[in-house]
């Protein structure tokens, strides 16, 4: 039969090394001294504590090996990006939409009822991306990280009952780049974690929503348009953005981890347009140098990040 003692020393392991080597005995000793019926509440909330301690450690903001910080900011910079592709790309359906209800709503109660309809969905998307991200831009990280768990919940209920019957690779890739940044702000943004700097996002945050209904509206208006936009013409917003990572890094900050997310992100933004258009069609000469272009970006940001995050875990350790 195991004893309390390995089976703590197992749970423990949710620790990263480095801080069992320093810390790991005492915190099995405060679980042991706690094992028994009379502590059992006191035990749960210290188990409960020991996981969000993982999760610090594992994705720490300082006070901590360079490895460790570095993960941690590659992660929280993943949840950033991946908001903000949500509010890009959620935006651009909100602008189709306020220009389809603004442009037909004389048709009828019923069909502008379905246009309300319409444009109520994408509105629930973009508010899903959007109020985690402002939270977070604002400083406030609990309740980002609780609308964060709101949306994941909602959203898994809603996914399982549409997808019953056709539950499968398809449907998890598609949503996958809407899932992921929601629960990457759950675990990487502990009390620990430092806020994102405002100025930026902000900036970020307005360039989007200005940008995705702009170039929406521009392939309804602009055949021209509409010829060059490949799987998306969010795609080769995505794709300037990453050149633009590639040639404007900055030489002080988590470099690394942005260029990292930001290749990670496009990555992800490229499969789900994919998944939407069902592969790349055989005649779609601008789908496949779009593919190709962004494939070319990804691998750049991917090669030219893993540089600096040795550089960076090299001169910290």
């Amino acid at each position: 039969m195991i004893s309390a003692e390995a089976r703590y020393r197992t749970l423990v392991r949710v620790l990263p090394a480095w801080y069992r080597d320093e810390r790991g005995d005492e915190v099995v000793g405060t679980l042991l001294d706690l094992h028994g019926e009379r502590a059992r509440a006191a035990l749960w909330n210290e188990l409960w504590a020991l996981l969000a301690l993982g999760m610090r450690t594992r994705l720490a903001a300082g006070a901590a090996p360079a490895r460790a910080v570095a993960l941690g900011d590659l992660v929280r910079q993943v949840a950033l990006l991946g908001l903000l592709w949500g509010v890009l790309r959620s935006a651009g359906k909100v602008g189709e939409g306020v220009w389809v209800f603004v442009a037909f709503s004389d048709q009828g109660y019923a069909y502008r009822a379905a246009l309300v309809s319409s444009l109520a969905k994408g509105l629930v998307p973009l508010a899903a991306a959007l109020v985690p991200l402002v939270l977070l831009v604002d400083g406030w990280r609990r309740p980002a990280r609780i609308a964060a768990g709101a949306v994941l919940a909602v959203g898994a209920v809603l996914f399982l009952a549409g997808h019953r019957s056709d539950l499968g690779p398809g449907p998890v890739l598609y949503f996958a780049p809407q899932w992921l940044p929601l629960v990457l702000v759950l675990v990487a943004f502990h009390v620990d974690a430092p806020v994102p700097p405002a100025r930026p996002w902000w900036w970020a945050i307005g360039a989007s929503l200005v940008l995705a209904p702009a170039l929406a509206l521009g392939v309804v208006f602009s055949g021209a348009l509409g010829r060059v936009a490949g799987v998306s013409p969010l795609v080769w917003l995505c794709a300037i953005a990453g050149v633009g990572c590639l040639l404007l890094r900055r030489r002080n900050g988590p470099r690394s981890a942005r260029t990292l997310a930001t290749a990670l992100c496009i990555a992800l933004v490229l499969v789900q347009n994919l998944v939407l258009k069902n592969g790349i069609a055989p005649s779609g000469v601008v789908v496949v140098a779009q593919v190709c272009c962004v494939v070319a970006i990804v691998v750049a940001l991917t090669v030219v990040g893993i540089r600096d995050y040795r550089r960076t875990v090299a001169r910290h350790d």
